[in-house]
């Protein structure tokens, strides 16, 4: 049964695996005759879809849940996603204001709960999530680049995270239904996917598939541009096999390797995958033969037992490996894992010391890595238009303009023709070369022309640079 003028809105937080399911939920909406909008205030159903992973996400997740209960009046208010897969209850208990509370997968029981105007808890086993809605799907991306999810779960035993926990072990989806998938996207103006999943390495494990065969099936779908790579495991991923995948067809030289540390015995202590001796090994090998490749990880700081001599090796990689960009989280004891057992927690003043001083060390490696570019010219992709008019435009604009040129520039005279060009006000585009992945790293800025939109592709040359953004002229 369709149902008319209703709409929903969705409030995401956590992942871009998280982004992939609310676009789902949407999808499944959709299917049954219900808008998606932009404008809370436009929705009669709102959809919160949360995150569980660590602590202070959970704070986040239920003080959104709170604000929307506040706000909800009339409409239903529906709660899904990793927290409401474990603590459905707890939220119930929490905030009766919420309708419906809905965990992992299942988008369909979530979606007619909702419609039907019911209250309960539909816990739904993480070892049972589909992929129904993945197909036909409203983005909450620009119409341009998707995230594209081939997996759930992971297999994996990592002391700290509770993913496995919350989600299950790996199931990878076929090949056959990511393409059509992703086609479908294609044919809906998508020009750039960036593959997700919990462990994109084991992609295939256990069902005669690869992820190798999914690149080339995926690379012969005609008008798709770039195919990104995100959340590899370094130690399942020899360094030959990430070089073979690099030279796919429109495989961008790009990969997301979350390291977590560089302490051999924090390692072990975190029971990641591989032999911790060799991840130098395999960055060298990566640096050494494809030396235009753009690396991305992670690094958890303050796990039990930390000291400074592991600070000092992790310091030691990244100074060697040279990241282009590296985040940072903070140890967080989850219910469930082993290493929340662990004693000799570092103080968390020390903690932020010391994530303080790898944050330091990378900015400057990022930025080096960023002026080795100027004067290069690469391949953009426009994401948006920073116009007169448009919300927070002309604040956005000085902000991001004011910082570049506090950076470094090519020739002093580049300087000065940004600067003018920022001080007559807000008519930038926002873009993204190969060397920036969608809502995780920073930006390409340049003059926006008229010919230029969101989705259109240009070549720029860079000449200014920060740590994270960069400024680049139009060549035509």
């Amino acid at each position: 049964m369709t149902q008319p003028n209703r709409r929903v809105y969705c409030h995401t937080l956590g992942c871009d695996k998280n982004l992939v399911d609310s676009e789902a939920l949407l999808g499944r909406f959709a299917a049954r005759g219900v808008e998606a909008v932009a404008d809370p205030e436009a929705a009669d159903i709102w959809l919160v879809n949360t995150c569980g992973f660590i602590e202070a996400a959970r704070r986040d997740s239920d003080d959104a849940i709170a604000a929307f209960a506040a706000a909800k009046g009339e409409r239903t208010l529906v709660v899904t996603g990793c927290l409401a897969q474990e603590h459905g209850d707890e939220i119930r208990a929490r905030h009766p204001e919420v309708d419906v509370v809905g965990g992992v997968g299942e988008f369909d029981r979530v979606v007619a709960a909702a419609l039907a105007g019911f209250a309960d808890w539909l816990a739904v086993p993480a070892l049972e999530a589909r992929y129904e809605g993945l197909v036909k799907r409203p983005l909450l991306t620009p119409p341009h680049v998707a995230f594209v999810k081939i997996g759930e779960g992971c297999n994996q035993t990592c002391t700290f995270c509770r993913i496995p926990l919350i989600r299950g072990t790996l199931r990878s989806r076929p090949i056959a239904a990511i393409v059509d998938e992703v086609r479908g996207l294609v044919d809906g103006g998508v020009r750039e996917i960036q593959l997700v999943s919990q462990n994109t390495s084991d992609y295939g494990r256990g069902t005669g598939e690869d992820l190798e065969a999914l690149l080339a099936a995926l690379a012969a779908v005609a008008d798709l541009r770039r195919i990104r790579l995100l959340y590899l495991y370094a130690g399942l991923f020899p360094a030959e096999r990430a070089l073979r995948i690099l030279e796919l067809p429109k495989v961008v030289p790009y990969l997301d390797l979350p390291i977590q540390h560089a302490s051999p015995r924090l390692l072990r202590a975190m029971r990641r995958p591989g032999d911790p001796a060799k991840a130098a090994a395999f960055f060298r090998t990566l640096r050494r033969e494809r030396p235009d490749v753009v690396l991305r990880s992670t690094a958890l700081v303050g796990f039990p037992g930390e000291e400074e001599e592991d600070v000092e090796q992790l310091l030691d990689f990244l100074a060697e490996v040279r990241f282009d960009h590296l985040g940072t989280y903070r140890f967080s004891p989850e219910r469930g894992t082993p290493a929340a057992l662990l004693a000799d927690r570092p103080a968390d003043e020390e903690v932020a010391d010391r994530e303080a001083r790898v944050l330091d060390l990378q900015s400057g490696i990022s930025g080096a890595r960023m002026a080795d570019r100027l004067g290069e010219s690469f391949e953009i992709v426009i994401d948006e238009l920073l116009a007169p008019g448009a919300p927070d435009s002309r604040e956005r604009a000085s902000e991001l303009g004011g910082a570049l040129l506090d950076g470094v520039w090519r020739t002093p005279a580049d300087r000065a023709q940004a600067a003018a060009l920022i001080a007559a006000g807000p008519r930038l585009a926002l873009g993204r070369s190969l060397h920036f992945g969608y809502d995780l790293d920073g930006v390409v800025v340049l003059p926006a022309t008229g010919d230029l939109g969101p989705g259109e592709w240009c070549t720029g040359r860079f000449t200014g640079a920060t740590p994270w953004d960069v400024w680049a002229e139009r060549v035509q």
